[in-house]
C-alpha cells in the first residue's frame, strides 16, 4: 500500500494571488486611512501655527500610488500639485514682529508728539510719509502671537508628527493582514 500526496498547482496559484489581492487591498486601506490620519493631524495644526493669508498652504491630500516594482505606498502631499509653497512655509521665529495700526483714540497723542519732538514715539511705525513730511499710516509694532522657532511647518508637522502617527498605528497593518486572510478563508 502506498500514499500520494498530490497538489494542484494551478489551484495553489489561483489561492495565492487571491490572497494577495486580497491583502493589497486591504493594506492599501489601512495605508490610506493611517496617512489620511497624519493629513488631518497636520491640517488641523496648520493655522494655529501660521498666520492664514491664501488658505493655499495648508490643504493637503491624501493618495494611494502604486511606486516602482511591488511598492504600495500612501502620500500626503500638497493639494496643488502645482503650487509648491506648502513645503516652503516657516513657523514665524521668536523675534517676529508684527505690525497693528494704531487706534484713532491714540493717533491725536502720537501726532502731539511727533510735531513736539520731530519724530514719532518708541514702537510707532509711519508706513508712509506724505508730500510734507507728515507720517501717515501709523503702526505700533507688538511681538507676533505666533512668535515661535521658525522650523518649516512641512517638515515638522507632515513629516515629524506623521511618522510618529505611522508608527503608532503600525499594529493597523497586521490587521489588514488578518482580515484579508479572513475574508479568503470565509470564501
Amino acid at each position: 500500500m502506498s500514499v500520494t500526496a498530490t497538489l494542484d498547482t494551478r489551484k495553489l496559484e489561483r489561492v495565492m494571488d487571491d490572497l494577495l489581492a486580497l491583502a493589497v487591498a486591504e493594506v492599501g486601506r489601512a495605508l490610506v486611512d493611517i496617512a489620511d490620519d497624519a493629513e488631518h493631524n497636520a491640517e488641523g495644526k496648520w493655522y494655529t501655527q501660521v498666520r492664514k493669508r491664501t488658505g493655499k498652504t495648508g490643504q493637503l491630500k491624501t493618495e494611494l500610488r502604486r511606486g516602482t516594482g511591488d511598492k504600495l505606498e500612501a502620500v500626503v502631499s500638497s493639494a496643488t500639485d502645482t503650487d509648491k509653497r506648502t513645503y516652503l512655509v516657516h513657523r514665524p521665529g521668536p523675534l517676529s514682529m508684527r505690525k497693528k495700526k494704531v487706534l484713532s483714540s491714540e493717533y491725536a497723542e502720537i501726532m502731539s508728539y511727533f510735531r513736539k519732538n520731530g519724530r514719532l514715539p518708541e514702537g510707532i511705525v509711519a508706513r508712509r510719509v506724505d508730500d510734507t513730511g507728515q507720517p501717515i499710516q501709523l503702526s505700533r509694532e507688538v511681538r507676533n502671537p505666533l512668535a515661535s522657532d521658525g522650523k518649516n511647518l512641512w517638515n515638522e508637522l507632515a513629516r515629524k508628527e506623521g511618522t510618529k502617527i505611522i508608527l503608532a498605528r503600525a499594529d493597523d497593518l497586521d490587521a489588514a493582514l488578518q482580515r484579508a486572510a479572513d475574508r479568503l478563508r470565509q470564501g
